[in-house]
C-alpha cells in the first residue's frame, strides 16, 4: 500500500522528463518501475466448537448429501429474538444458520421427538470471564442437530437457551 502512494505521489508531481522534490532531489524517467502486488486476502477459517455436551448435538457442518429447505409452515421459532435462518434437512440432520458473536458459542440439541413435532433447543453458550473483553463482531454459522429420524411432515419447535460457562 505504501509503495502506490510513493508511485502515485511521484507521477503525480513529475512532468514529461523529470521532476524536483521539495527536498531538491530530482526524479527522472530512468528510474527502476516500483512493482507491487496485492495483499492476498485470506477468508477466516470456520470457528468449529466442541459440543455443549450430549448426544444429538453439534456445530459441525454436514458434508455431502442433498439438503432439501423446511417449508415456513413446518417452523415454530416461538419468541426467538434471533431465528434462525436458511433450515434445511439432510437425512436425520436439520441444518440452520445461526448469528454469534464474541465470546459466544452457538450449538443446537433435539430434546424432543413425536410423530407429529421435534424440539430443537438453540444453545447459546456465552464463553466470557470476568473482566474479558469480548469483540462484538457476528457472524453467521452453521448448527447442526441430530434427530432419531428423517424430519418427514414433523414440525420443528426451536427453543433458545442460554447458558455461562
Amino acid at each position: 500500500m505504501t509503495a502506490c502512494f510513493v508511485v502515485l505521489a511521484a507521477a503525480a508531481c513529475g512532468t514529461a522528463g523529470s521532476a524536483t522534490a521539495g527536498s531538491g532531489a530530482t526524479l527522472g524517467t530512468s528510474s527502476p518501475a516500483v512493482t507491487t502486488t496485492a495483499p492476498r486476502i485470506v477468508p477466516p477459517s470456520p470457528v468449529v466448537a466442541p459440543p455443549a455436551g450430549g448426544a444429538g448435538t453439534s456445530t459441525v457442518p454436514v458434508p455431502g448429501g442433498a439438503r432439501v429447505p423446511v417449508p415456513a409452515g413446518q417452523l415454530n421459532t416461538g419468541g426467538m429474538t434471533a431465528p434462525p435462518q436458511g433450515v434445511e434437512v439432510t437425512g436425520n440432520d436439520v441444518v440452520f444458520n445461526a448469528e454469534e458473536s464474541g465470546c459466544q458459542v452457538i450449538t443446537a440439541q433435539a430434546i424432543s421427538q413425536t410423530a407429529t413435532r421435534v424440539t430443537i433447543q438453540v444453545i447459546t453458550t456465552n464463553t466470557g470471564r470476568g473482566n474479558q473483553m469480548c469483540p462484538m463482531i457476528v457472524r453467521v454459522v452453521p448448527v447442526v442437530a441430530q434427530l432419531n429420524a428423517p424430519l418427514g411432515n414433523r414440525t420443528i419447535v426451536f427453543q433458545a437457551v442460554t447458558r455461562h460457562s
